[in-house]
């Protein structure tokens, strides 16, 4: 796989994962170090992850929509990747059923990644969304 698909599908891994509360297998696609700055607070490494994963409200359904990624080498080993990110979410009640209904996305934005190779794997260094509509 090449560099850049490598980049791709561990992007995409990870925001799948995350669509289906599968925190753990976030884990794998984060450097030790990894940053990730959210809306709710900043996480640091796989271990932030677990800490935040913990308090999470539960029934949150929510769904990421990526596509136009485009990549720049920053180093041999670090890549700036930047995509776009559609967010649909629900907060379900207890008893809500699937589908949701929905009125649109709450947010379109940009997620921007660094991405380091450790270890032969390309793993997300820092993470962080910049909003460029939000549901009025």
């Amino acid at each position: 796989m090449t560099d850049q698909l490598e980049c791709q599908q561990n992007l995409l891994a990870f925001m799948g994962h995350f669509d289906m509360d599968e925190f753990q297998a976030m884990e794998v696609y984060l450097a030790p170090d990894a940053v990730w700055v959210r809306a709710d607070g900043v996480l640091h490494g796989p271990e932030g992850l677990r800490a935040w994963a913990a308090k999470r409200q539960p029934g949150i359904l929510v769904r990421h929509v990526l596509s136009n990624f485009r990549m720049r080498a920053i180093s041999e080993h670090e890549v700036h990747v930047v995509s776009y990110a559609m967010v649909f979410r629900k907060d379900l009640q207890p008893g809500d059923a699937t589908p949701a209904p929905m009125a649109g996305p709450v947010l379109m934005g940009r997620y921007e990644d660094v991405m380091r190779k450790v270890d032969g794997r390309w793993l997300i260094a820092h993470k962080s969304v910049k909003l460029d509509f939000k549901l009025a």
